[in-house]
């Protein structure tokens, strides 16, 4: 019988395909931890705050080591992942959440504390310790911050220069071979599809480091509070994705603007 915490596990079952895997991380992430963490943000107590807060945080870095592993059996499932649905595809970046989504979320935190500064911390429902976490942050949080983003910005280029370089290289030797005949062309192709794919297995790899990194040196800037906050609402943005109602009223507005364009009901004017 497994322990109470062997979700916590870094080695990825070998059995299940990483869609399932995901599907059972998912469900320990929305059905125990995420509830334990809100429980302890709503809790006057906050004894167990540190506790359940790390382990939230080991669940995500848990989840990155098995995206790697499963990459590195067949990184085009990992590039092109069949558990995502269409409201998560636009987030995306190389197989996963875009980084920057992580600094722009504790930026929603800060903006949305201090334009809201009118509520009466002891009339609502929480510790006030959580209710002003984000008020008039320290200005070493802040500087953090820009830091974290000025990384980002000198690291993401050149994983999307890696991914344009990578594509252009298999779309030259595919056209090399072309002319070939029948077996030496197959041959090439599948050589070519090799190597494209040990390629964006290395930038996909440095992709998941950089999101690792983020999301550690984060927590690692702010106090307990901040950090359980900042790991709640990136488990609430995951736990959204899978809102059916969401999903569904995605789906008819994207299926109104297309008829909307096919019908020429849309005017667009440059």
């Amino acid at each position: 019988m497994p322990g109470p915490f062997s979700f916590l596990s870094r080695k990825k079952p070998t059995t299940l395909p990483f869609k399932d895997y995901y599907e059972n991380w998912f469900n320990t992430l929305k059905n125990t931890l995420l509830p334990l963490l809100h429980q302890s943000l709503s809790s006057p107590s906050p004894s167990l705050l540190p506790f359940r807060r790390d382990l939230l945080l080991q669940h995500f870095l848990f989840y990155y080591d098995s995206l790697d592993q499963a990459a590195a059996v067949d990184v085009s499932q990992i590039l092109f992942p069949s558990w995502r649905n269409s409201l998560e595809t636009p987030f995306l970046f190389l197989g996963d959440l875009h980084p920057y989504l992580f600094t722009n979320l504790i930026r929603s935190f800060i903006d949305a504390a201090n334009n809201n500064k009118t509520q009466n911390p002891e009339s609502l429902d929480k510790p006030y310790q959580v209710l002003t976490a984000w008020i008039n942050p320290p200005e070493k949080l802040i500087l953090r911050i820009e830091q974290i983003e000025c990384g980002l910005r000198l690291m993401v280029p050149p994983l999307i220069s890696r991914v344009r370089k990578v594509q252009a290289a298999f779309i030259r030797k595919v056209a090399e071979k072309w002319d070939s005949n029948e077996g030496f062309k197959k041959k090439g192709i599948r050589e070519a599809v090799k190597a494209e794919m040990e390629e964006m297995l290395h930038v996909l790899m440095g992709a998941n480091r950089l999101r690792r990194s983020v999301i550690i040196e984060i927590v690692n800037a702010t106090n307990v509070y901040q950090g359980a906050l900042f790991l709640e609402g990136l488990a609430q943005f995951l736990v959204g994705f899978k809102d059916t109602a969401l999903v569904g009223e995605f789906r008819r507005c994207k299926m109104t603007m297309m008829m909307d364009i096919n019908g020429g009901g849309t005017q667009w004017g440059f």
